[in-house]
């Protein structure tokens, strides 16, 4: 238990499937538990009173900030956690998260993130720091309808320290994206966001991933275009890594090889330590079927390895980037090529780190 008082605070709805595990993980670390609900038609309510929650009701709106700040101002703790309830802590001390809340009060203004880990379409898990810890302070107020945004005196957060705390998001797999539909609802929030947010480059980038995701790369492109060019010139980039990332991988399906290398030229130039860069880079040339790129695939791939994971508190990246993943894209390179002793290298490294689709190729080069 964190002696400096924490409040978890989740908005909910229909969550019966998951707000059980979400709450007994989150229950070491809390003195208190608030769920606002906004209209649930399932048992969430029921189950989060029997968990020991203090629940309240709470028409939605189709805005999230409104419903975040509603629960903070339920809270009665010094402190707030906020998490939803398709998230389960996985990984968290107790005594480093007194100690965060400890720093936070002493820097007014600052807040604690935590690691998300996701489930992406394609399988692999995704790794994104985000804030979640802070003061319950008036001064301290989400913004925005939908992706919504932690200010302080309406200003961005300027520090942001790590809890150590790890949370694994199950939401947002392919199976719940597809039963609640949340990419069209995501979709109209941002767009009607869009036209009445006075900085809009943070929405375009979150209506041109939602776009990715939903393989509309033609709009993907346009709005991660328009957020790209706005972050460039500005002083904050705090999210340009991950939409020139994603722009690279929207230039893969559209076959536009030219535009992908002068996007990843210019984002190594500014973070030439993003692993994922790289892995996206080599995934375009292999893609691209360019005879004369193919030389480079090996140089690419052994480059991930070299440098390993990204930070997953400076970038979001995907695991494996920087070792199992390119061991296998080395492994396929080499094995096309016939240089089958350097393929088995590969694939046992890859395999080492429990990659099925390594051990199944492994397996049927060596019988």
């Amino acid at each position: 238990m964190v002696t400096a008082g924490l409040s978890l605070c989740m908005i909910v709805k229909n969550e019966s499937e998951f707000i059980e595990q979400a709450v007994l993980s989150a229950k070491p670390f809390v003195q208190e538990i608030v769920v606002v609900d906004t209209g649930s038609t399932d048992q969430t309510p029921v189950l989060a009173e029997s968990l020991g929650a203090k629940v309240f009701k709470k028409e939605w709106n189709d805005n999230f900030s409104e419903m975040r700040n509603y629960s903070i101002e339920m809270a009665t703790q010094r402190f707030i956690l906020v998490m939803d309830a398709d998230e389960m802590i996985i990984e968290g001390n107790t005594e480093a998260l007194q100690r965060l809340c400890e720093k936070i009060e002493r820097n007014p203004g600052s807040v604690g993130t935590i690691t998300i880990l996701n489930e992406t379409m394609s399988g692999d898990t995704s790794f994104t720091t985000i804030v979640r810890i802070f003061p319950r302070d008036e001064r301290y107020r989400y913004t925005g309808k939908i992706h919504e945004q932690l200010t302080f005196l309406g200003k961005p957060i300027q520090l942001a320290i790590d809890s150590q705390i790890q949370v694994n998001h199950l939401g947002y797999s392919a199976l719940q994206m597809a039963k609640k539909n949340k990419y069209e609802r995501n979709l109209a929030l941002l767009l009607s966001e869009l036209s009445e947010h006075p900085d809009p480059s943070y929405i375009q980038f979150q209506i041109g991933r939602t776009f990715y995701v939903m393989k509309d790369y033609v709009q993907a492109e346009h709005f991660l275009n328009k957020c790209i060019e706005t972050e460039l010139q500005s002083s904050r980039r705090n999210f340009l890594s991950s939409a020139l990332l994603t722009m690279g991988y929207c230039c893969i399906p559209m076959q536009k090889f030219n535009a992908l290398s002068e996007y990843y030229k210019l984002a190594i130039d500014l973070y030439p330590d993003y692993t994922d860069l790289y892995f996206m880079y080599g995934v375009g040339l292999i893609e691209s079927r360019n005879i004369h790129a193919f030389k480079e695939i090996p140089d690419v791939f052994k480059k991930c390895t070299e440098m390993g994971e990204a930070s997953s508190i400076k970038y979001e990246t995907v695991k494996g980037v920087g070792s199992f993943k390119a061991h296998y894209n080395l492994a396929l390179f080499y094995e096309l090529t016939g240089q089958l002793k350097r393929s088995v290298h590969h694939y046992q490294l890859s395999s080492r780190d429990g990659y099925t689709q390594a051990k199944e190729r492994l397996r049927r080069l060596l019988h």
